[in-house]
């Protein structure tokens, strides 16, 4: 009777899908509520009223300026000094004072062309009330969403995208979710899809499904649309709850998110039918749960490293990671169809493979 597997296979794990699709869900959407807050973190490094003191340096001087605090704050009555003082660390835990002097600004001597020096302008008024004004120092400023994307971690995950930034909601996004969504998700299918079929093996339990009018052909093939619809649902859920986490943060809730996320459904279902293939193959659930983790891992290390080891860029084809170009949708708006059309076909000639051996295989009693 077609239909009953699939529907059996719902009714057994519904449970178990609503769960890891609530978590995987909180998790997705939760980074984009992050994202103000990181940003806010990475704005916090720059140097305090960097914007009212600017530095120019020469030979073997360093000429400071600020903005008079007059220009400030009208209100300001009596007379004003400012305090210069200098650390090597940017927070000046142990500031020396250079001078003190009526004008906004001041000359000192550049003492060694490796010497990151900091300074701070603080204003005297009547000299006794001290405000704070800014500060600038030696060392070129650097953009810390430019220095967060020079370091390993986000060059291994950024698929090789030299446009990408975390300082864009997309950029951000693509990093913290869809780089490693294929390890979070792919491992989880690849067990359950598993153990779908070798659970069934183990409990004896398919002599009575292939009994019932259920021919073998149909067993297999309902385990994995059933899987493949819970996919689906997964990905258009968790799709639209990262648009609306987006939106809730003040940025566009692109259509890009969703889609980014409904082309990952053929990767998936070459997982699905890699792993209910090494089911049948070897009938027991560590043995063909381990292979799969063994060939998720693999492939995914090999495609994620090769953006780093130029030598490992060759083996970018044989990885289904590099069929599933989310970052083209988040950052150019395009879907290369034929990209899904070859995970889908990878996918139904190891679902084939995998009808083949079950219908010639024995049944373990």
């Amino acid at each position: 009777m077609k239909g009953k597997i699939m529907s059996m296979e719902f009714r057994k794990g519904w449970k178990g899908f609503i769960i890891f699709i609530v978590i995987v869900t909180l998790v997705a959407a939760g980074y984009a509520q992050l994202y103000p807050s990181v940003m806010e973190d990475m704005e916090e490094d720059e140097l305090v009223g960097a914007e009212l003191v600017s530095i120019e340096i020469e030979d073997d001087e360093i000429h400071l300026y600020w903005v008079s605090i007059e220009e400030m704050d009208e209100r300001i009555e009596g007379s004003v000094e400012y305090r210069i003082v200098e650390d090597t660390n940017q927070y000046l835990p142990d500031p020396r004072e250079v001078n003190v002097t009526s004008y906004n600004y001041h000359t000192l001597e550049r003492t060694d062309d490796n010497d990151e020096r900091y300074f701070g302008v603080i204003a005297l008024i009547d000299g006794t009330v001290e405000k704070p004004m800014g500060m600038a120092s030696t060392e070129e400023p650097v953009d810390p969403v430019e220095e967060l994307m020079d370091t390993p971690f986000v060059r291994l995950f950024s698929a090789g995208r030299e446009d990408l930034s975390m300082a864009d909601m997309e950029g951000f996004i693509s990093i913290e979710v869809y780089s490693w969504w294929i390890l979070l998700v792919g491992v989880y299918l690849a067990y359950i899809s598993v153990k779908s079929v070798t659970t069934d093996f183990e409990e004896d339990r398919l002599d009575i499904l292939l009994s019932s009018s259920v021919s073998r052909k149909n067993y297999l093939l309902e385990k994995f649309s059933a899987l493949s619809l819970f996919v689906l649902i997964m990905h258009v859920i968790v799709g639209l709850m990262i648009m609306l986490s987006v939106y809730s943060v003040g940025e566009t809730p692109d259509i890009a998110y969703l889609i980014a996320m409904l082309i990952a459904v053929p990767m998936f279902m070459v997982i699905i039918s890699v792993s209910m293939f090494f089911a049948v193959l070897f009938k027991r659930s560590r043995t063909a749960v381990g292979v799969s983790f063994g060939v998720i891992l693999v492939q995914f290390g090999l495609f994620a490293t090769g953006h780093l080891v130029e030598s490992l860029e060759p083996v970018h084809p044989f990885t289904i990671s590099n069929y599933w170009d989310y970052n083209s949708v988040l950052l150019d708006g395009v879907v290369y169809p034929l990209h899904l059309v070859l995970l889908t076909a990878i996918a139904i000639i190891f679902l084939v493979a995998s009808m083949k051996i079950f219908q010639k295989g024995d049944i373990p009693s």
